[in-house]
């Protein structure tokens, strides 16, 4: 998994769903990567990260 699939699986989920008030990820790099925390952001969608090794 990189940053380019999770964020074509962001986009997608926006089209189709909409924005959520909170979008919950693990930490992993392609996740909090400002490429991809910038869109939620943009949108006002809260990220909340799972602990490390959860």
């Amino acid at each position: 998994m990189d940053a380019e699939f999770c964020m074509g699986v962001l986009q997608e989920a926006l089209i189709r769903s909409g924005a959520p008030e909170i979008f919950n990820t693990d930490q992993g790099s392609q996740l909090t990567t400002p490429r991809f925390t910038d869109v939620s952001q943009a949108r006002q969608i809260r990220i909340s990260m799972d602990g490390r090794g959860r």
